[in-house]
């Protein structure tokens, strides 16, 4: 047997280990910190539950350097790499639409860079881990419910395609592009194509120009719409989540989006259509595209 230990494995254990440990006292020390304010937004019945049933420090989600951690009954804290339109989308998208989504009390900052934010915590159980508990005419009342909240988003119309408040666009296959702000479709669509490895060939760039059309409307959309994103009890949507890529974008952008993001969920590409408009030519092209691009 091979005892050999691995000393880079240990390494970034060590370092995963360090960075949620930060993040957990980033979380600890913003509830510390909460301010007078936020502490009266909280209702009476808030307060009581807070007192008699005491959640502090649970660790809700835990992904990419980002943690969300249970304050109290009512609050998270989200700490780590956070971008700051994830506040101005959740702001927006509260004041413009019926959808549910976490109320945002405080934006903690540091150096220039948002370390944490403050908001309301959603109840429910992520889609994805619900999905093979409920029965079809279930799906059916969430697939509607998620129509009815997304087709809110398509009625916001924009004049430019970027983040919330003419922040970056984030592309990428990683979202790891951070881009523009650009003034129409064909620029946006010339930064894309920008991307393509200089290996391929020209016969890939015509072939992709020709899926991307110019002429689309440009809407508010969440860009990472997936079952992880959603919340339910029982049959009804209690939130959605995670607008940290959101902002404004060509009208087939949420539907190309939300097909890359799929998991193993037996039937949930059936339902997608029933909630998303579709754009198959877009969506061919753009996943055709991905194949070659840098990033």
């Amino acid at each position: 047997m091979n005892t050999t230990k691995d000393p880079e494995g240990t390494k970034m254990k060590d370092q995963e280990e360090t960075t949620t440990k930060e993040q957990e006292e980033t979380a600890m020390k913003v509830q510390e910190e909460m301010t007078t304010k936020d502490q009266e937004e909280m209702t009476t019945k808030d307060q009581e539950e807070t007192t008699t049933k005491d959640q502090e420090g649970t660790i809700l989600h835990s992904l990419f350097a980002r943690t969300v951690v249970r304050v109290s009954d009512s609050l998270v804290v989200k700490s780590g790499l956070i971008r700051p339109q994830e506040a101005e989308a959740l702001r927006f998208v509260a004041a413009n639409t019926t959808i549910p989504v976490p109320k945002v009390h405080d934006v903690r900052w540091k150096d220039g860079k948002v370390m944490a934010i403050v908001m309301d915590y959603m109840p429910g159980k992520p889609l994805d881990d619900a999905w093979d508990t409920l029965d079809s005419n279930q799906k059916l009342s969430i697939a509607d419910q998620l129509h009815s909240y997304m087709s809110q988003l398509r009625d916001l119309k924009g004049d430019y395609i970027g983040g919330a408040d003419r922040g970056k666009a984030i592309i990428g296959r990683r979202f790891s592009i951070e881009c523009g702000p650009f003034d129409s479709e064909q620029q946006f669509h010339e930064f894309i194509l920008g991307d393509i490895r200089e290996s391929a060939p020209d016969l890939l760039r015509d072939i992709a120009k020709s899926a991307l059309m110019d002429n689309h409307e440009i809407v508010f959309t969440h860009s990472d719409f997936a079952p992880r994103n959603v919340l339910v009890q029982g049959d009804r949507v209690t939130a959605i989540l995670d607008w940290e890529y959101a902002g404004w974008y060509p009208e087939y952008w949420e539907y190309t989006q939300a097909l890359r993001q799929l998991k193993p969920m037996p039937d949930w590409p059936e339902y997608l259509p029933r909630i998303l408009s579709r754009f198959d030519k877009e969506y061919i092209g753009m996943s055709f595209l991905a194949l070659f691009l840098s990033h």
